[in-house]
Parts: structure tokens; sequence; C-alpha cells
């Protein structure tokens, strides 16, 4: 602590200045230690400066009820004393016990050598901000559900690469299977039937043109034969500056039944034919409506609330695949006729199919950790080069030269292949003019001094994939910022900044690195280095199904689940395995029960439940007061970010993904029974 002599006049030559401003502002030590607080702060927590003066920062009133702002703020202090500005949100607490967001910033103050004498902390109330988000993610929830409820599907029409995003609805309405590929106008046009085509293109054209909005009746075919008539509404957004349409938002839904009944009308009465003409119109005014609510839905997902609603999406469908999943399999354990057995294996098989189909939603939501497996380069590539193909325009040649003993790696399938599309994409828009793209792989080693000038990267031995384009190249300028997320060379609208910044991502999960070598005029060579598979790469092998699964022996297992359904079957499950189940379908009514109960062996808990707390709490309360039991953790929803957590995979406990086979079950319970567990 310093002298109060010091604490004193620094206190007395500042204080004048600091009473005038509304907020938090003071003087700290380098160490940390308060020198100083205005008046305004000392009144929010009801404190005088003699008594905060002095101590250090994190152990004064402001900080007193939030754990993770006084580790926030502890770095910022060692950042400050290292002469690095930091900045970042906490929560501070008033003298009445309400809890406000502020912008938080420390900056170090020098002397005329250099050297940080002290350091300077600032807080602005956010709060009306986090409050005006949250009301904004709720309007767009409710416009969202209102079209779900109505049965729309949405669409938005890139005009300058015909590239259009269709939600999962339009893909039923129009009766086409949703694949990796990316959706295009054409594609979309070509589904509609053949007589109703050319009108709905023209129609398409006349409203880019003249900005008129569009509304067409058009028929498709489902490919079981079954014609539906479907709804087209549209509107063109144009870039006044270049006077040009730079894409299209509209809205269909289905009309089929309605046109059933028109023709049914048609051979009715003058009565019945108003009645169809009055029903038309009240259709055209909720069209209208729902047009309305769909522009203002055009702009909300642009505020990155998919993802969020594709996380609670994902969790509640894997909840239903663990349902049917789970019933089929022990249903299989109960059936000898060999028939019953593969049909029974085949639904399996679609579970397995559902719950891909659900990682693909999660990744497109950027909501899923990375799912590596066994693999080779080379057979990546050639499964996606028909798909570069058709990306690339005709005046761009594709060349590849790929080692043929090229080494297997461990990385994450669908992440690789984006990857490499993302690469092409920007080859692609560097070679306006033509030119070549050229994919190589080999193997190679690399030693302390190749990697020496590399932040990031290790020594050892990888396969390198390197994409070459023959385009206009970066100048060392923009290089440096190639990588910085959202910066982009490209026109509003044409590039998101993110396509180089999430492949060095995908690559450092990995355990790899990218390089980039550009030269304007030349061209650019991206060079992903993944590291070569090693045994301990592997991971564990699930046992074959001839092998016994692991067995519970009669130990009990407390199984923690607000769904009904789920926690049916879990225990079916578990008792199948040889457990004892105990109960309980909310955290607190598991922590009730663990106070009382001894026999209790590992606690296997849903993550996402209702209430205050989650399982990573209860987990964490486990371990705090029963350390004892052993934890194994579940969730639909592999992102996992409850009240700002980052997840508990960095912490020593087991987490079960849903959906999940018999044998997948009883193993993560058998390695959680032979774990430790460390919950921070």
């Amino acid at each position: 602590m310093l002298p109060s002599s010091q604490i004193s006049k620094a206190a007395g030559q500042h204080q004048n200045v600091y009473d005038l401003v509304q907020g938090f502002i003071g003087l700290l030590s380098p160490e940390g230690t308060l020198l100083d607080a205005n008046q305004s702060s000392l009144e929010f927590v009801g404190a005088n400066l003699n008594d905060v003066v002095g101590k250090p920062f994190w152990e004064t009133p402001w900080w007193r009820d939030s754990q993770s702002s006084q580790e926030a703020l502890k770095e910022a202090i060692k950042n400050g004393a290292a002469g690095r500005p930091s900045r970042f949100e906490a929560l501070h607490t008033d003298k009445s016990g309400k809890v406000i967001f502020v912008d938080f910033s420390l900056t170090p103050l020098f002397d005329d050598a250099g050297t940080v004498v002290s350091l300077l902390p600032e807080a602005r109330d956010i709060t009306a901000v986090k409050e005006a988000t949250l009301a904004l993610q709720e309007s767009e929830t409710r416009l969202q559900l209102a079209c779900d409820i109505a049965g729309i599907g949405t669409w938005d029409w890139d005009l300058s690469n015909d590239h259009l995003r269709w939600d999962d609805r339009q893909f039923r309405l129009f009766g086409i299977q949703k694949n990796k590929d990316q959706m295009d106008g054409e594609r979309a046009i070509s589904a509609i039937h053949p007589d109703d085509r050319n009108r709905v293109r023209q129609a398409v054209a006349d409203s880019a043109e003249s900005g008129v909005p569009f509304r067409q009746e058009f028929r498709v075919t489902h490919q079981n034969g079954d014609v539906r008539w479907l709804v087209g509404c549209g509107d063109t957004l144009r870039d006044d500056k270049i006077g040009k349409p730079i894409s299209m938002i509209g809205i269909n839904y289905d009309i089929t039944e309605r046109k059933k009944a028109e023709t049914k009308l048609a051979q009715s009465n003058l009565d019945l034919e108003a009645r169809v003409a009055e029903r038309t119109r009240q259709l055209e005014q909720e069209m209208r409506e729902h047009h309305q609510a769909q522009e203002a839905l055009a702009h909300a997902r642009r505020l990155d609330l998919l993802g969020q609603l594709a996380g609670g999406v994902a969790h509640d469908f894997n909840n239903l695949l663990a349902v049917i999943g789970g019933n089929l399999e022990l249903a299989a354990l109960r059936i000898a006729d060999d028939q019953v057995e593969e049909l029974i294996h085949d639904a399996l098989d679609a579970v397995e199919a559902g719950a891909s189909l659900n990682q693909r939603l999660l990744s497109f939501a950027s909501k899923r950790s990375l799912n590596p497996s066994r693999m080779i380069v080379n057979s990546r590539i050639e499964g996606v080069r028909q798909l570069l193909e058709r990306t690339l325009d005709e005046n761009i040649a594709l060349e590849t030269a790929l080692e043929p003993d090229i080494w297997e790696t461990f990385v994450d399938a669908g992440e690789l292949d984006s990857a490499i599309l993302n690469l092409a994409v920007n080859a692609r828009d560097a070679m306006p003019s033509g030119g070549k793209l050229r994919i190589v792989s080999r193997n190679q080693t690399l030693d302390e001094k190749d990697v020496t000038s590399i932040p990031g990267a290790q020594a050892g031995r990888y396969i390198q994939l390197a994409i070459s384009d023959t385009g206009s190249g970066m100048t060392p300028e923009v290089l440096e910022k190639a990588v910085t997320p959202f910066f982009t060379t490209k026109e509003a609208g044409k590039g998101s900044g993110l396509g180089l910044s999430s492949v060095f991502g995908f690559a450092r999960q990995s355990g790899g690195f990218v390089t980039i070598e550009s030269t304007v005029g030349k061209g650019t060579t991206v060079t992903i280095n993944l590291p070569r598979l090693t045994v301990r790469s592997e991971g564990k092998k699930e046992a074959s199904s001839e092998d016994s699964l692991p067995q519970g022996f009669g130990r009990f297992v407390l199984v923690v689940e607000d769904d009904a359904a789920v926690r049916k079957v879990t225990r079916n499950r578990l008792v199948e395995l040889g457990y004892n189940v105990v109960e309980a379908a909310t955290a607190t009514e598991a922590v009730n029960l663990l106070q009382t109960n001894e026999t209790v062996s590992l606690l296997f808990s849903d993550i996402r439940m209702p209430g205050q707390l989650s399982g990573y709490d209860l987990a964490k309360w486990l371990c705090e007061n029963r350390p004892d039991i052993k934890v194994l953790l579940t969730s639909g929803y592999d992102a996992f970010r409850i009240n700002g957590r980052q997840g508990a995979s960095k912490h020593n406990v087991k987490i079960l993904a849903k959906p999940y086979s018999m044998r997948k079950l009883a193993t993560a319970l058998h390695d959680a029974l032979l774990s430790t567990t460390d919950i921070q």
C-alpha cells in the first residue's frame, strides 16, 4: 500500500476535475491501488473516499458482486502496468444492490522517460444500450415466430453473384432437398413448373429493372409428383449511388388449398364466386401485412440473430432425436426378428442423418465445435472439385497437383471443405478478367528455423494445401490486414471480410497454421498447414458392435433432465446398462436430492435447463459440496453459452453430445466414473 501522504497528494490534485464527471473516473497506481475516485462514483456505491483510497481496486465496492469482472480488471491492470491500454464490459453494483453494465477502460499514464506512473480508469453506464439490444432481439424473435406460424418461407437474392439465401421452409415449399451446394437464382427458377417458369422469370427481371414490387402465383412439382401452388412476393433493394439493384428480398407461401377451393367455387353460383373474391382480397391484405413484416425481418437477419435461433432449435431437435434413437435401441435389444431389427437399424440410420443435418445447421450458424476425423486431403479436394468448377467463372482454369503419397491428417471435413471453397471464391474475385487457380497438396517437414517468423507455428510434419491464383494480388498494407475479421477490399454487399479469418481460425483449431504470399499484379498463394495424423490424434475408437458394453453394476446415477420424454428413455437405457437411477427435473430438485442421498455415484445432467441453475452450475455445486460424485454433462447445443460462459470444455468435465447411441452413453458413463472433475 502507498504511504498516506502520497495518496492524499494525488487525491488533492485531481479531485476538483473528477467531481465534474458523471460516471466513474479515478486514478490507480501501476499495481492497481486506488489513489482517487470522483464524487458521483462514490455516491453510486455509498462510500467515502477515505474508505476506499489505498485499497486494491478489485477489492472496492464497485467490483464486490462480480468475480468475472474482478478477473477482467486484474488482467487490465497487468496490461496497464506493461503500458497497454484495456477496455472491456463489466458489472457494477450500487449501494441498493442494483446491477448495471459499464463500458470500462484503463489507460496507462507515462512520465517523460516512458515509465508507467499511474493508471486512469473510466467507466460509462451502458445499461440502457444493453436493454435496448435485448428488446430488439425479442422483437425480431416475434417476427420470426409470426412467419413460422403463417407458413411463410423467406429468401434473399444477391443479384450481383446470383447467390440465393433460403430458409428451411423454402426448400420444403419447393420440394427441393437441401444440400451443401450454394443455392442460386437459376436453380430456384428451374424448380418452377415449365408452364409458369418464363412468366416468373420475366416478372423478376421487370421488378429488378423498375424497382416495382412483384407478386406471382406459380406451380412447383415435388419429387413425389405432387404439384403445389405457391405465391411469390418480392421487392428490390437498390444502391442509390450507382442506380442499380443489388438484391431482392421476398417471401413464398403455399396456396394449394386455396387454389383447390377456387376451382370448386368457379363451378358454383355467383354468390360463391363473390365469397372467393372477398377471400382473395383478404389474403392479399394479409400478404401485404406479411410483406411489411418481412421487410423488418430482412433487416433483423443482418443482426446475427440466426445463430441464436439455430442453437435453440438444435437443442430441441437433438432432444427429439435422443428420445427416438434411445427407444429404438432399447426396442432392438428386445426384438429377435431379423427383419424387424433391420427396420429398427434403418430408423437409427435416419436418426444419425438427422443428427448430421443438425450439425450442419449449427455449422451454418457458427455455433458448433469441430468434429475431426482422419482423412486424406486429396480426397476432399477431389470431392469439392465439381463444386469449384461450377463456382469459378468460365475464363478461369482450374489445375490440381496432388502428391500421391500424401499423409493422413485429423481435421473437421466440413470445415476443410469450407476453407477450400472460401479461398477459391477469393481467388475468383481477384481474377475478374480470368486466370488460373491452382491447388497443390504436398508433405512437408518444418524445423524450428522454418517456423521462426510464423506466430503460433510449431516445428513438425504437416500436410500443406496451397491455393494459388494469378489475380491482382495484395499490397503489403492490405496483406497485413487480410486476416482481420470483417476487413475486406470488396464493394459493399460483396464480401463479409470473414473468409480468410475463418480459414485461419479453422487451421489454428486443428493444430496447424496458415501463410499468405502475395504480389501486386502477379497473384496470391494461401497455404494451409495441417498436422500429420499421429496415433494420439485419432482419439478413442468406438468398440465394435460385438464388444460388450461397459456395465453399471448397480451403481446409482442421478439423471437431471427437464424434458420428461428424454428423461424416461435415459432412465430405461441406464437400467439396461445395469445402473440404478434417481431422477430430477431441475437443478434445484437435484441439489435437494444430493443433500440427503449418499448412494449416488455419478451425476448425469443436461446443460440447458429452465431456472437460474444450469447443468454447469449444478456440476460446480457438486464439486464444492459432494466431490465424491462424478459428473457427466450432456447437451444438444454444443456451443454451450450460458450466462456468458464460454463452455465447460476448458474444464475437466465430460460432455456427451445429443443425440447419442447406447454405446456412446455406456462408454461416456464408464469414462466419467474413472475421471476427476475440476470446475472453477
